[in-house]
């Protein structure tokens, strides 16, 4: 029973200098305000548990920051930056001139699967590519925009580890795209590492995968041309990965975003291998590919790309970009459509890229530690100690590089096999290209 002129606030609540009424009838008077503040102060706040398995990967390039620190580069020199792999060409101009012709479009939410425009030209690349794919593709229900491919990269773990699957293991090359082996701890995966062959290109083994392993793969990552060393994933290899998912039930991502990045012969596909070993309505089930503008087009920004699957993945992808990603927006389709109906800009690219490598060669031919890599434009050179050399080469020469280890995992046998590389980015301009690769050569 409240007592007369001691009125409570709605849901028990104390209203400020209002007496209330506890619940054994007594009267109290309120607080002061400096007792209740005394009392705020008092209470221990308790902050919210984050996930622990975001402690168990970080970015190589946090990685690099933390390992230059405090060094500051040779003064007399301009600074060089060849540790990432973001082209430093121009896009096309077709790029701008789409966006702009698209600009009212800037207030229409975008499909998730893309506009009828943009999975058009998808599969038009796609059936110029990869001939042996013509007619194969359904594009309403096979393939999807993403809005980058390290979008799909990450969220093919998610459709991929399912909690029914007791200690579920995502399998991966090392060295690897960083984006595998956080996508694979987030979802609740063991990342485990493919054996490999070594220096020069890390050809890995498929062969040495047993029984129980494979029983408890959820999902496998390949990349082809591979980051960073070039490699490319022979079709006899791409045929037995897919066998091995649909015969122990795992998906296959196959990652190809520098597919169009080669020196000489083209790289083979993975649809195109697919659709080779297999006539049927099935033959995508179980694989995933993904494509990307970013090096073909030098459109990092444009944060756009597609991916290709059987129905029941392409609609899982879409179910969960639907309800927590962003999709591209509809200038930005409009001009990745443009992109993918073009192919002059690539053809000029790789013009480019092939003049890089031949700098390369010039500076670094004769260094044993060298190799020219068939594909993608990396360089993925062996030394003695790749940290120890990165601050020596950040200190002195003023070029930055990544070292190897923090694209790698340690072998339970044999370490971290990174530790004797480092990672140099072909991206700039002949001259700067010219100056950094000279500058490394000076140090090696």
């Amino acid at each position: 029973m409240r007592a007369r002129g001691a009125p409570t606030a709605p849901g028990g609540t104390r209203e400020p200098g209002v007496c209330f009424t506890t619940a054994a009838g007594r009267t109290t008077a309120p607080r002061s305000d400096h007792a209740t503040h005394h009392a705020a102060n008092e209470t221990r706040t308790v902050k919210p548990r984050l996930n622990e398995r975001i402690e168990r990967f970080d970015s190589p390039f946090r990685r690099l920051d933390a390992l230059l620190s405090g060094i500051v580069p040779n003064p007399g020199l301009a600074p060089i930056t060849m540790h990432v792999g973001e082209p430093q060409d121009s896009p096309p101009p077709i790029l701008a001139q789409a966006v702009a012709a698209h600009a009212n479009e800037w207030n229409r939410y975008p499909p998730s699967l893309g506009t009828p425009e943009f999975l058009a030209a998808a599969v038009g690349y796609l059936e110029r590519r990869y001939p042996a794919v013509r007619g194969r593709i359904a594009r309403d229900r096979e393939l999807s925009s993403v809005a980058s491919t390290r979008e799909a990269l990450y969220l093919a773990a998610s459709i991929a580890v399912s909690p029914s699957r007791a200690d579920a293991v995502a399998l991966m090359p090392n060295p690897f795209y960083q984006t595998y082996r956080a996508a694979a701890i987030m979802a609740g995966a063991q990342p485990q590492y493919l054996a490999h062959s070594g220096f020069p290109l890390f050809s890995i083994d498929l062969d040495a995968l047993d029984p129980g392993t494979l029983s408890n793969t959820a999902i496998l990552y390949l990349c082809s041309p591979s980051n960073p060393d070039g490699r490319v994933v022979p079709p006899a290899q791409m045929r037995q990965a897919v066998e091995l998912a649909r015969r122990h039930g795992f998906l296959v991502v196959f990652d190809e975003c520098y597919a169009e990045l080669y020196d000489e012969q083209p790289p083979r596909g993975a649809l195109e291998v697919l659709a080779e070993m297999d006539d049927g309505p099935g033959w995508l089930d179980n694989v995933l590919v993904l494509h990307s503008l970013s090096k073909r087009s030098s459109a990092a920004g444009l944060r756009s790309g597609f991916a290709v699957g059987a129905p029941e993945v392409i609609a899982a992808l879409n179910r969960v970009r639907l309800n927590g990603t962003a999709c591209t927006p509809m200038p930005l389709l409009a001009a990745a459509t443009a992109l993918w109906s073009e192919d002059t800009h690539v053809d000029e690219m790789r013009r480019r890229l092939r003049a890089r490598f031949d700098l390369a060669d010039r500076h670094l031919g004769r260094y044993p530690g060298y190799y020219r890599p068939p594909c993608g434009f990396f360089l993925w050179v062996q030394v003695d100690d790749g940290a120890a050399l990165t601050r020596r080469l950040w200190a002195d020469a003023a070029l930055k590089v990544l070292p190897g280890e923090y694209l790698t995992q340690p072998a339970p046998d044999r370490g971290n096999e990174g530790r004797r590389f480092i990672r140099i980015a072909l991206v700039h301009d002949p001259q700067t290209t010219d100056t950094g690769l000279q500058r490394l050569a000076s140090m090696l």
